[in-house]
């Protein structure tokens, strides 16, 4: 048995895999269950969690756990939702604005000097 198969080490390979039955799926299944295209997964293979064996890749169900956590986007409104927390209110202001309130604060011109 080569040193790349011995088995004390899987558990620090694959910190992330709970699985105790072995199911592993190749591109088209994996993209089955996740809803997604097999080009998908193949474009992006070294960002994903897989297995290699051979030349073959393989997902298990934690792999696929993981891809779906990766790709799930939450919008801050919803994210914030969850989290319980307050949305930030802005004040606004009391009664009627002035123009100062309304106008830019930029540079002042110089008032032009009467010809001589």
């Amino acid at each position: 048995m080569s040193a790349g198969l011995r088995t004390g080490n899987l558990r620090a390979a694959r910190p992330h895999c709970t699985c105790v039955e072995v199911r592993n799926y190749d591109y088209d299944a994996a993209a089955v269950k996740l809803g997604c295209k097999r080009r998908f997964l193949e474009d992006r293979i070294r960002q994903l969690p897989h297995q290699k064996i051979g030349e073959s890749v393989a997902f298990c169900d934690c792999d696929l756990r993981l891809i779906q956590a990766m790709c799930t986007v939450i919008p801050d409104q919803i994210r914030s939702e969850l989290s319980g927390a307050e949305p930030e209110v802005t004040p606004q202001p009391a009664g009627r604005r002035s123009l100062r309130d309304v106008r830019p604060a930029g540079a002042r011109r110089r008032k032009a000097e009467p010809a001589p």
